[in-house]
């Protein structure tokens, strides 16, 4: 395949050689083709001969468009905030206090005497006989039969044998540590203390007094003397009769329904005092304490320890074994035959006949007068008080508060927006005019052979038929 390329492009060149082309596009010089024989003349006509020019370089100056930043001022609308002072209405509810008077029900207690039944339960003793058993201690004398154990000892002869310890002196070899002591330096490291001094920030809490106002209901109100009919009570719990004026030895002293005997008065007069209130809503300073923080330095210690290499010279105790013989005494026990005489001790049942002495209780039937209590219900009339309470309507003058709305007027800030111009720096890509030099190629125009014969010119760009100074 490689070999059939070659070829094409071998037959290629020498066909554009034979047409008076060019060999590549950047050749400024072009060898003609020879000239079309047709007319008879010789190769060195006036078509010329060998390569000739086909066109120059021209250097020429072109004005080219570059993108260049520059900083340019801009005006810009700008949103800044505006804070404006209004003022609105709004309801607010007051306080306001009125004087009414009002009808109120007051049960008043009323002692009355009634009288009832009750059932009492008495106790009726009387005396009765009564025959009882009571089991009485007798102690009897018994015979019986016990077996007794007796004791009879013996004497034996025995054969024992006894371990007689016999000491002897054997020899041995035992390892023994012997202490040796060296003196060896080490490195040791000891934390020692180092007071540093730091800044730190701390918050204090101060209090501020600060003068308040607020509204205080107050009752300025003032006494009043009014005359009240009182009647006469009864004189057990008062030193004087009744309020009558009198004491109790000139009164007569009370009778039973309330009155003061001797005194000839039902009803007295007495002087109270009444309180008239009169709320007033009024505005009291007062002082409030406000809790301010605040920032201050302050300096401190801190020990610090800090790490110290030190030297010192220690004692080392290091252990060697050393083999030493020594000498020690064994405790053997030999065996050896004894004889000797033992006390045997032997147990025989002997039965033995004994008394002995039994209580046993025995019923006895007696007799005793007991004194029996018996209860019997009886019914009791009896008196007593009940406290009754009664309904009695009362008026009363009472001050009210009530909440009245008003309307008042109050400043408030609103916080707005108002636009502003403003010159702003503005990086911006414009486009620059730039000369740049720059080389262009300037092709040689055809010239066309003057000879008449000449069909055609090698190196002439246009055909037969245009070329005018060709037939």
């Amino acid at each position: 395949m490689r070999f059939f390329f070659s070829l094409a492009l071998a037959f290629s060149m020498m066909a554009t050689a034979e047409a008076g082309g060019c060999f590549g596009k950047k050749t400024s010089r072009c060898c003609s083709a020879p000239c079309d024989s047709g007319c008879g003349v010789a190769a060195n006509h006036a078509c010329g001969s060998g390569c000739e020019a086909n066109g120059t370089w021209e250097t020429v100056q072109k004005t080219v468009l570059v993108p260049e930043m520059v900083t340019e001022k801009r005006v810009v609308n700008v949103c800044v905030p505006v804070v404006e002072e209004k003022t609105g209405t709004r309801t607010v509810h007051k306080c306001v206090t009125e004087e009414v008077e009002k009808t109120y029900t007051v049960m008043v207690p009323v002692t009355e005497e009634r009288e009832g039944k009750k059932t009492v339960c008495k106790a009726v003793t009387s005396e009765k006989e009564e025959t009882y058993t009571v089991m009485v201690p007798v102690t009897e004398e018994r015979e019986g039969k016990k077996t007794v154990c007796k004791v009879v000892t013996s004497e034996k002869e025995e054969t024992y044998t006894v371990m007689v310890p016999v000491t002897e002196e054997r020899e041995g070899k035992k390892m023994v540590c012997k202490a040796v002591t060296e003196e060896k330096e080490e490195t040791y490291t000891v934390m020692v203390p180092v007071k540093e001094e730091r800044m730190a920030t701390r918050k204090v809490h101060t209090s501020v007094p600060v003068k308040k106002t607020r509204t205080v209901c107050q009752d300025q109100g003032h006494w009043e003397e009014k005359a009240v009919e009182t009647p006469c009570n009864a004189c057990a719990s008062h030193s004087d009769c009744g309020h009558c004026g009198k004491k109790k030895k000139a009164c007569g002293g009370c009778n039973s329904c309330g009155n003061c005997g001797g005194c000839g008065e039902a009803k007295t007069a007495r002087t109270c005092r009444v309180w008239v209130p009169n709320m007033v809503e009024t505005q009291v300073e007062y002082t409030a304490y406000e809790c301010q923080t605040k920032e201050e330095q302050y300096t401190y210690h801190v020990t610090v320890c800090k790490p110290e290499s030190r030297t010192r010279k220690v004692q080392v105790v290091r252990h060697v074994q050393e083999e030493v013989p020594y000498k020690y005494n064994v405790t053997v026990c030999k065996p050896e035959t004894r004889t000797r005489k033992v006390q045997v001790v032997s147990h025989v049942n002997e039965e033995v006949a004994y008394k002995y002495n039994v209580t046993v209780c025995k019923p006895e039937t007696r007799t005793r007068k007991v004194q029996v209590v018996s209860h019997v219900n009886e019914e009791v009339a009896y008196k007593y008080n009940v406290t009754v309470c009664k309904p009695e309507q009362k008026t009363a003058k009472v001050m009210v508060s009530k909440m009245v709305p008003v309307e008042e007027t109050y400043t408030y800030k609103v916080c707005t927006h108002k636009t502003e111009q403003k010159e702003v720096e503005v990086q911006v890509c414009k486009m620059v005019e730039k000369v740049v030099e720059h080389k262009v190629w300037h092709a040689a125009a055809p010239a066309c052979n003057s000879c008449a014969k000449v069909k055609a010119c090698g190196r002439c760009a246009k055909t037969k038929a245009a070329c005018s100074s060709c037939n």
